[in-house]
């Protein structure tokens, strides 16, 4: 009896063990969606700082919608990197910082949630966006070897973080 429980117990891992390295391997494929995504929101303002707008618009899907920051309308991908050549164009200096707030992958698509805060210096010395902080949302699409924004939106944030 023992023995025939013993088979048993054997032949269901044996059966199992495929399937549980499948959804083993579903996991980490998702994780690294994900890591890879973080990777390149990193690079996103690494570009804003540098003013990289040829870098910048590698980012963006051909078919990318969505609604940046203090703009009264959502734009589309033609329209995005025209903030970014302002910072090279008046000789900003930027400096940043991001807080992720969450992340998930479904299949080819990472949804990414962030806050942020961003100063620009102007040659000057006069100081833009102090203590403001904002949030965004960004939605990735696997497009071959990489991701790019296929949506998104960004807005203020809310004294109580909301």
């Amino acid at each position: 009896m023992k023995v025939r429980l013993i088979l048993a117990c054997l032949l269901l891992l044996g059966t199992l063990g495929p399937i549980g390295s499948g959804l083993s391997f579903a996991a980490s494929s998702e994780a690294s969606g994900v890591s890879e995504v973080w990777e390149l929101e990193e690079a996103y303002w690494r570009y804003v700082k540098a003013g990289d707008v040829e870098n910048y618009a590698t980012l963006w899907h051909e078919d990318f919608i969505g609604w940046p920051c203090d703009q009264p309308h959502p734009m589309r991908k033609d329209s995005v990197g025209a903030w970014v050549k302002r910072v090279d164009d008046e000789d900003l200096r930027v400096a940043y910082a991001l807080t992720r707030e969450g992340a998930q992958q479904f299949d080819d698509i990472v949804v990414v949630h962030y806050q942020f805060t961003m100063e620009s210096t102007h040659p000057d010395g006069r100081v833009e966006g102090v203590g403001v902080r904002k949030k965004i949302t960004h939605t990735w699409l696997r497009v071959g070897s990489t991701w790019q924004i296929i949506g998104g939106m960004c807005g203020p944030l809310g004294e109580q973080g909301g």
